[in-house]
């Protein structure tokens, strides 16, 4: 129910023009991306009817819930997040932000989790630079991984069909996943895959890549 970008689906005065909205947890340059996976559509009225048909069957919509982000964690981070907060609120949520730092975070972010601090709903980011979903589908959604909220024995077998499978059969075993985990698990809200700048000297002989974002490797940079 995020609100559809000025383009390509993103606020275009919060976020880089690149940005795109996902529909899985790695980009869609990497082997497995589904191209027939569509982000849902922003639909205030639908979320509002749905809250008050939640409420008519006894549901305590009213229940207040934190919306918890990362301190620095992308340029326009709070801005980003008191957009989302405010959707959430014009939608019926009772909801309040609160920003953490790297540490405060990590406490929330992996397991175990914690259980004492009311509901609430994490913002977070993940990298996946290695062309391949295998990482990210075992870390975020198998039974056993370390950020994964899911216990589903479907998603634990389609994960170890993948991981097992080579070329073509790999990418479409894992475009099955994804499409599963978006239209029939919901198991996150996506949001958009970020841009990473770089601002590279003439004087050198390097070009930036999808993993510049999380690391720099300095025998691959060199001057001209």
């Amino acid at each position: 129910m995020i609100r559809p970008p000025a383009r390509r689906g993103v606020p275009a005065a919060l976020l880089p023009e690149e940005t795109e909205q996902a529909v899985a947890m790695f980009p869609p340059t990497t082997a497995g991306a589904n191209p027939n996976v569509k982000p849902f559509a922003f639909d205030l009225e639908g979320a509002k009817k749905l809250l008050a048909e939640a409420k008519a069957d006894g549901v305590p919509v009213d229940t207040g819930f934190t919306l918890i982000a990362r301190t620095e964690n992308f340029p326009g981070v709070i801005e980003v997040m008191e957009a989302l907060q405010q959707m959430l609120q014009e939608a019926g949520f009772n909801v309040k932000l609160q920003m953490v730092e790297v540490a405060t975070h990590e406490q929330y972010f992996s397991k175990p989790y914690p259980t004492d601090l009311g509901p609430y709903v994490l913002v977070a980011q993940h990298d996946n630079n290695k062309g391949d979903p295998s990482f990210s589908m075992f870390f975020k959604y198998a039974s056993e991984g370390r950020q994964s909220g899911v216990a589903d024995p479907r998603v634990d077998q389609m994960i170890a069909d993948a991981s097992a499978a080579t070329g073509e059969d790999r990418a479409a075993k894992w475009a099955d996943l994804v499409a599963y985990l978006h239209d029939d698990v919901v198991a996150d809200a996506l949001l958009w895959h970020m841009v990473g700048f770089s601002r590279v000297s003439k004087r050198l002989n390097w070009k930036p890549t999808i993993a510049t974002n999380s690391q720099l490797q300095l025998s691959q940079i060199g001057f001209k």
